[in-house]
């Protein structure tokens, strides 16, 4: 009886868990998307765009991820894409996540914002951003020395682009929380509730049942 809590417990525990440290994650992405991943923008035929990160010449470089497909692109001096050592990011609280219109040259000035970080290139801060672009809600990199913005980067159809003006993310832990934790896209789910419920009304008839054999 004492192993059967025990167990309960642990599915409980499981049901609430989402493999989170902070409300944010990069998940290895392999071609298929994770229902938590952060949808940054929008391409022509209305399907999200994702940001991810890539592994390039020991530097961590964020690009963009379309729905359904394999590949990251990204830009380096040039436009890439990548199938291998990809990570996609994932959260647990949009609603933390924000896109703040900006000028690039403003960005470095901005030192009361938490810009998130979505790669690491020594010697530089490296942040997302997206901008519309060729019918696309699009996302790219932005590279930040201490004393200067470079533009926004994105690639459409294998050349890369750069922005003056465009939105950045930031992140903000302290932000209100609206909406349900297990629901991606804002919509209310019961799921784990409903699952807590029957757990709990298993865990009694089993105590019944071995009381009345008591």
């Amino acid at each position: 009886m004492k192993q059967f809590i025990v167990f309960v417990i642990c599915c409980i525990t499981f049901v609430y868990s989402e493999n989170y440290i902070e409300d944010y994650c990069w998940r290895d992405y392999n071609g298929e998307i994770p229902r938590d991943a952060f949808r940054c923008g929008k391409d022509r035929d209305g399907d999200p765009i994702y940001v991810g990160q890539v592994l390039y010449e020991n530097k961590l470089v964020p690009g963009k991820i379309h729905h359904n497909d394999p590949k990251i692109h990204f830009e380096y001096y040039k436009a890439y894409t990548a199938n291998e050592t990809i990570k996609i990011l994932c959260v647990r609280h949009p609603e933390r996540f924000q896109w703040i219109q900006v000028k690039y040259y403003d960005v470095f000035r901005m030192t009361d914002k938490h810009f998130f970080q979505g790669g690491y290139e020594k010697g530089y801060e490296t942040y997302v951003g997206r901008a519309k672009s060729h019918g696309e809600l699009t996302v790219g990199k932005v590279i930040c020395s201490p004393t200067n913005c470079i533009r926004l980067t994105t690639i459409e159809n294998g050349t890369w682009y750069d922005h003056d003006e465009f939105e950045i993310l930031a992140y903000d832990p302290d932000a209100e929380i609206y909406q349900n934790p297990y629901s991606v896209d804002g919509r209310q789910t019961f799921v784990p509730y409903l699952l807590l419920l029957l757990m709990i009304i298993f865990l009694l008839v089993v105590l019944f049942i071995t009381l009345r054999r008591c």
